[in-house]
């Protein structure tokens, strides 16, 4: 993919190209800098609408200035009012006078003063001020020039808007095979659309369109900023009043597809009526946003007339008329069941990456990653190579009687041996699992699963309530009871004592070790007519019995009974029930023989042995609030510790922590008490961002303080998710490599920096899997040393090591969906686009009958980028590198790889099963719930 010969080896391909001045060429913008008067301006303006609309979080609304200038200068504008260095930004200029008299408007209406009585002739301060503001056209090449050594310095307005003209470069034809090409449209977001040919379902009426996403972003090290490009399928609603967003086409010849976000509530949504009314001031031509007020009033008064016609009893249901969208298309709100599923595919992303190589020719220079020798550790779900005379004698054997298992053909578990050599290293003799369930098909599931476990044939195997079974060696047992009461969704009422019938099952004296397997499914109308989906989750039985058992500290898992469509027969193998199961022993906090397989070290890295570092993760999620919740958004901080045993051979541990519970204790405990309790609230008054990160800092330099004295000793490394973690340390951030931590602006420059040096980490480890700021993988080129020749592969699962410019390197580790990846996949759209998806054939002949792709999901490779960063020199950046990807490989609650490594999964797991963690309603896609779902 490079004009010279590269050195021999395998090249992992990727939609990620480096911006130069070169590929940037001639494209400019127009800009203005806020100076500190105008940006102090509108800070005063915004105290005041939060005054007006007595809520903290509201903004001014500038959407209102952006959408009207949107509309009259062709639609790419950019305005930042807040943040380092404040801009208004924009593709052609904008008049001084019409400048100013948008933001007279947006400030009268934002004050509540009627269209008409706003004077244009007397601005506000602020309004006046950004008019005055000079306006500089801006040449991109300028300030994207690279630096010998740092990494891009450009500033903030620059990744904001230098998409706008690439995607200038690379709208019109798209050729997507012979015969078949498609129009590639930018967008206002700096994107590309395909409009002209949509994909439309298998009964059509129903439609989806291919969209580009380009991104300005840049990865460690290196010197040029990259541009990223993503592509995904957006579904069109058939109503508009229920989307927050709608795609439309404006008038005029070259123009972008605007992008225009709705506002109301649900079934009442439509075009901003202040900016309506701004631009019918203004009398300038929005027809294009007078076409949506007008759709969405028709759909309103549709609705009205269905509920109406439905009577105060009845339940009124709408379906909208289902015609190509024309100019509007409403994005759909949910991700639900669709008529065409989501997801592009590999061929997809691969005929984009070459038009994009033939659109800008060798300008496009793409990242060079190259792979590594990693060696990953062998999984049990890996098939097993074994010769066929060994495979007859296992089937014979197992025939005989003798308890023979065949590894890696769809086992997901670890040898039951190791789960009670882990039992028993937690100071337990006996492991109990209480399945509790209500449905004799999910009992079923559960013996076929514990059978399947532990090698037991599942012929007689039918324990009746209250019996307990042996599982291994009398180490552990499973014990079943019919449990309906309490696992019925309703009030919480009398749950407590719904449990009584299992009392003797979860008795944990005498050294037993108890988690509970329990049946559960989403509440829908069938369980409780009438009320609201926002009501039914309220009588979720799923988060008040999770509370319960915790609150005795006996951790839970659920398994799915039933979904939208009936009571689910799973297929062969039950993949959701062995999930469950192996979350089940992650709750449980059992770390078996896969790990310290996992983490056996190659000979080069025998030095600085992953097996003998302690392994520390810290998830940090902010939750924010729901309808009527008031406060600042809560904080949710948990981690976990897999600590190497002191004697090699010996059980790894498993360490939890949280910010509801701060201390360290075994992972079960620390879940137990962070399940038992309600999320924590932020204390000590009004807060800003700023501090309220320095906050969580804090609180987790303290829990490493802490560590440190349970290590007694030992090193470790802590890893942390860049998009959650870079708000608090400076030093996570890529245009920080390499400096000195005194250049931070934040309080913090890296987890345990504050510790005394000896009692520091060794390195952080920081991981990104966000899509659009990690290159996107397409497939790789094997580069042979034996002639001039070069090999492409669709899709591997290897580590690459990124070409970096200087400083230390950065990796990527190429992950394969286990849903494209299996043996019934199909590989859907490996060698071919959405636009060639077969449709379903209904036939007598078994053999012609073929099912729809058009629903199916498409999958992509994804990567997690891997960024070691040292805190010692006794560190190797490899050897981390080599043991984070083999902490992704094997997991402890997987059956496949993970993206986050074992122990930032298992804070992160420990997170999404608290009770309050938010539940996805399922909903019907056909029609729309007239009470105010869709």
């Amino acid at each position: 993919m490079t004009p010279q010969r590269r050195a021999p080896g395998r090249y992992l391909d990727t939609l990620a190209y480096r911006c130069t001045p070169d590929l940037v060429g001639d494209d400019a913008v127009y800009l203005r800098y806020l100076s500190p008067e105008t940006r102090s301006l509108w800070e005063n303006f915004e105290r005041a609408c939060k005054d007006r609309y007595g809520n903290e979080s509201a903004q001014a609304p500038y959407s209102i200035a952006t959408t009207v200038l949107s509309v009259l200068s062709g639609g790419y504008v950019y305005f930042e009012p807040g943040g380092f260095q404040p801009f208004l930004a924009s593709r052609e200029p904008i008049d001084d006078k019409l400048l100013c008299r948008v933001f007279t408007l947006t400030h009268g209406l934002a004050h509540g003063v009627a269209i008409h009585e706003i004077d244009l002739r007397r601005p506000p301060e602020v309004a006046q001020s950004i008019a005055d503001t000079p306006q500089k056209k801006e040449y991109l090449a300028q300030h994207i020039q690279p630096q010998t050594g740092v990494q891009p310095v450009a500033p903030n307005w620059v990744y904001r808007t230098v998409t706008w003209g690439l995607a200038q470069k690379l709208a019109g034809p798209w050729a997507i095979r012979d015969g078949l090409s498609v129009t590639l449209r930018p967008d206002v977001t700096g994107g590309l659309v395909v409009l002209d040919k949509p994909w439309e379902s298998d009964q059509g009426g129903r439609y989806a369109l291919s969209r580009t996403a380009l991104s300005l972003e840049t990865v460690p090290n290196v010197a040029n900023p990259v541009l990223m490009v993503t592509s995904r399928v957006t579904r069109i609603s058939d109503s508009l009043i229920f989307s927050r967003t709608v795609l439309a086409v404006q008038p005029g010849e070259n123009r972008p597809i605007l992008e225009v976000g709705l506002h109301g509530g649900g079934g009442a949504r439509t075009i901003s009526r202040y900016a309506l009314e701004a631009l019918g001031r203004l009398d300038m031509d929005y027809s294009i946003l007078q076409a949506i007020a007008t759709r969405s009033q028709a759909e309103q008064r549709m609705r009205a007339q269905a509920i109406a016609a439905a009577g105060p009893d009845g339940k009124a249901k709408l379906t909208f008329p289902r015609e190509h969208p024309g100019q509007i298309w409403p994005v759909l709100a949910k991700n639900r069941q669709f008529p065409i599923g989501v997801g592009t595919g590999m061929h997809h992303l691969r005929v984009l990456n070459k038009h994009i190589v033939d659109r800008l020719g060798d300008l496009a220079q793409p990242i060079v990653a190259r792979a590594t020798t990693l060696t990953l550790p062998h999984r049990p779900t890996d098939a097993e190579k074994v010769s066929k005379a060994e495979v007859d004698r296992r089937k014979a054997a197992r025939e005989a009687g003798a308890d023979v298992r065949l590894r890696g053909k769809g086992s997901a578990f670890p040898d039951p041996a190791s789960i009670a050599a882990a039992v028993k290293a937690a100071g337990f003799t006996k492991l109990r699992l209480v399945c509790l369930w209500y449905r004799d098909e999910t009992r079923l599931r559960m013996i076929a699963t514990l059978a399947k476990t532990y090698g037991l044939a599942t012929e007689g195997l039918d324990p009746r309530d209250g019996q307990e079974i042996d599982l291994y060696g009398g180490t552990v047992t499973a014990v079943f009871h019919l449990m309906d009461d309490f696992l019925a969704h309703g009030s919480p009422h009398g749950r407590t004592k719904a449990l009584k019938p299992a009392e003797a099952a979860l008795d944990s004296s005498g050294s037993v070790l108890v988690g509970t397997w329990c049946e559960t499914h989403v509440p829908t109308a069938e369980d409780a007519p009438g009320l609201k989906p926002a009501e039914l989750e309220e009588l979720d039985a799923k988060p008040q019995t999770k509370m319960i058992l915790a609150g005795r500290d006996i951790p839970s898992q659920y398994l799915l009974g039933k979904n939208a469509k009936g009571i689910i027969a799973p297929k062969t193998p039950d993949h959701p029930s062995e999930m469950a199961l192996l979350d089940l022993y992650r709750s449980l906090g059992i770390i078996d023989d896969r790990i310290a397989n996992a983490l056996r070290p190659e000979t080069r890295h025998a030095a600085y042995g992953a097996d003998r570092i302690a392994h520390v993760g810290f998830h940090i999620r902010q939750q924010n609030n729901r309808k009527r919740e008031k406060g600042a958004p809560k904080a949710v901080v948990t981690a976990t510790a897999l600590v190497p045993p002191t004697v090699a051979g010996d059980v790894w541990q498993l360490r939890g922590w949280s910010s509801t519970a701060a201390r360290w204790q075994p992972y079960r405990c620390a879940q137990n008490e962070f399940h038992a309790t309600n999320y924590p609230s932020e204390t000590g008054g009004k807060k800003s961002h700023r501090q309220r990160w320095d906050d969580i800092g804090a609180i987790i330099e303290r829990a490493l303080e802490d560590l440190v004295e349970e290590l007694d000793g030992r090193p470790y490394v802590v890893t942390v998710d860049e998009d959650s973690a870079r708000r608090i340390w400076d030093g996570l951030q890529n245009s920080k490599q390499g400096l000195h931590p005194d250049t931070r602006k934040s309080k913090y420059w890296l987890p345990g920096y504050t510790l005394p040096a000896d009692e520091r980490p060794d390195a952080v480890i920081r991981v990104n899997i966000a899509d659009n700021r990690v290159p996107p993988p397409i497939g790789y080129t094997h580069v042979l040393s034996s002639r001039e020749e070069e090999k492409e592969g669709e899709t591997t699962k290897a580590l690459y090591e990124i070409e970096t410019d200087f400083g230390t390197p950065v990796w990527l580790l190429c992950n394969v969906p286990r849903n494209y990846d299996g043996g019934n996949s199909g590989r859907l759209g490996s060698k071919y686009t959405r636009w060639d998806a077969k449709h379903s054939v209904n036939s007598e002949n078994k053999e012609e009958r073929r099912k729809s792709e058009i629903p199916e999901p498409w999958y992509s490779m994804t990567a997690t980028e891997i960024l070691p960063i040292a805190l010692n020199d006794r560190v190797s950046h490899e050897a981390l590198a080599f043991a984070t990807a083999q902490l992704c490989h094997q997991t402890i609650s997987w059956s496949d790889r993970a993206r986050y490594p074992v122990a930032l999964h298992a804070a992160i797991q420990m997170d999404n099963d608290h009770p309050q963690y938010r539940r996805t309603a399922q909903t019907a896609d056909e029609e729309a719930d007239l009470d105010g779902e869709e």
